[in-house]
């Protein structure tokens, strides 16, 4: 049996003092529970990797390509990290990341090895998380609708 992945509106609401970026992003919901809040990606003030077109449609138009094909190109037997919540004022990985290993089977995407990871210090690794393993029509056709808004 497999994993249930939906991505669910994830808004940032933002002000003046301190200057806070309002956004509009998708937060990963596996098996009913929301991955920003098991990782603790919000205790970061990270937002998702994807934004959603219809509220942020340049940011989408620029960005979504990119991490939607981080997460789906991944060849059968091959695996790479993807950041799954990133710094929702600049995006970079510098600022800090939740990432996680995303492989694949036959059949199937897997999720493991989730990490907090910023490029200064040591990944702190978050091995409460995982694993995951994603029906791959199922999960690429979750990605295709949050991205297509």
């Amino acid at each position: 049996m497999s994993d249930q992945l939906e991505l669910v509106v994830l808004h940032r609401s933002g002000c003046d003092s301190p200057t806070k970026m309002e956004r509009y992003t998708f937060d990963f919901v596996v098996n009913g529970q929301s991955l920003l809040a098991v990782t603790g990606a919000s205790n970061f003030d990270l937002s998702g990797c994807l934004s959603v077109p219809q509220r942020e449609p340049e940011l989408a138009l620029r960005l979504n390509d990119e991490f939607a094909q981080r997460l789906t190109s991944v060849p059968v037997g091959g695996s790479h990290r993807v950041a799954l919540y990133v710094c929702p004022e600049c995006g970079d990985f510098e600022c800090g990341a939740i990432t996680a290993l995303v492989s694949r089977s036959d059949g199937f995407v897997h999720w493991s090895d989730f990490a907090y990871e910023n490029g200064d210090d040591s990944e702190i690794k978050l091995s409460t998380v995982g694993p995951f393993a994603f029906d791959w029509i199922s999960y690429v056709a979750e990605i295709e609708r949050a991205c297509a808004g």
